[in-house]
């Protein structure tokens, strides 16, 4: 069986707009405007703030706008519709994954030509200065369509309160799938009604999804050239049949799911409250348990 660990990392990255838009980057107009989706000032983006202000400082004649549109924040169809208007982003913040299906549409420029004028220079920007699969995730048939700018991890929080309280060592998290499954059966408490009271963990809840499973279990999705779909391989297959399987363990999907239906963002996330002992999420994550479960 698989080993329960969760080193997949989702990425954010700055696409260059479209093909039939002029670079600002070779504008020499006084005040160029600098339009970026996907980021924004807020009160977690200190660190944000100070590189527009650097970066406008170095570069008096532009002057950067950031819109919070992009990556998960936008419907798609907003980011297409500005593209067929003419008046795309000049920049985006976008998820990796989606980077191959905007390049096969020609959404977006590719940036070869701005890397390689980079040659020679101070800090250019290298293909070897990144993760490899962060970098292979930026290019489409061979040209690069975007820089990643940082990556995050899927891991399995744990409540060590409710480990002590079914008896379990908070010391050792579940390593297996198998093990998985018995800290979950462990975990979970039931009304006098049947229903849930608590729930020690939920398959495909938190950041939890099926290509999790599979690449734990040796799938994958695509063929090697990306082109060709292989959802049906046995190795994605048994990693679903896992998921079914520990669903009829907690007593079936419909039971779950409406147990799940009640869960609650911010402080009244159900892992922070008690009503799940067990979630796969990301690393931003450890914001929120920092914000509102601090003696978690």
């Amino acid at each position: 069986m698989s080993d329960f660990h969760f080193p997949f990392r989702r990425l954010l990255f700055l696409c260059a707009a479209l093909w039939f838009c002029s670079s600002l980057a070779l504008a020499q107009t006084p005040r160029t405007k600098l339009i970026v989706w996907g980021l924004q000032s807020g009160p977690e983006t200190a660190g944000l703030d100070a590189q527009v202000a650097e970066f406008e400082k170095r570069n008096p004649d532009i002057d950067v706008s950031l819109l919070s549109m992009g990556a998960g924040a936008m419907n798609p169809q907003k980011l297409m519709t500005s593209i067929v208007g003419g008046v795309p982003p000049d920049l985006i913040q976008q998820d990796r994954f989606t980077i191959g299906d905007w390049a096969a549409r020609d959404a977006f420029q590719p940036l070869d030509r701005f890397l390689e004028a980079e040659i020679g220079s101070k800090n250019p920007i290298r293909a070897e200065d990144f993760y490899p699969a962060a970098w292979k995730e930026a290019l489409y048939k061979g040209r690069v369509y975007a820089i990643p700018t940082g990556i995050d991890d899927r891991l399995l929080f744990y409540s060590r309160k409710m480990f002590r309280e079914a008896g379990l060592d908070p010391n050792r998290p579940p390593r297996t799938w198998d093990e998985l499954q018995l800290y979950a059966k462990k975990l979970t408490k039931l009304n006098p009604d049947g229903t849930f009271k608590q729930i020690g963990f939920i398959p495909n809840y938190g950041n939890s999804w099926l290509y999790l499973y599979s690449w734990q279990n040796g799938g994958e999705f695509l063929s090697a050239d990306g082109r060709k779909c292989t959802l049906d391989n046995p190795h994605s297959v048994g990693a679903l049949d896992y998921m079914a399987d520990f669903y009829d363990l907690l007593g079936g999907y419909d039971k779950v799911n409406i147990f799940q239906s009640g869960f609650q963002g911010a402080e009244q996330d159900p892992f922070f409250t008690g009503k799940i002992g067990m979630v796969i999420n990301g690393s931003w994550n450890l914001n929120n348990i920092a914000r509102y479960a601090p003696d978690l």
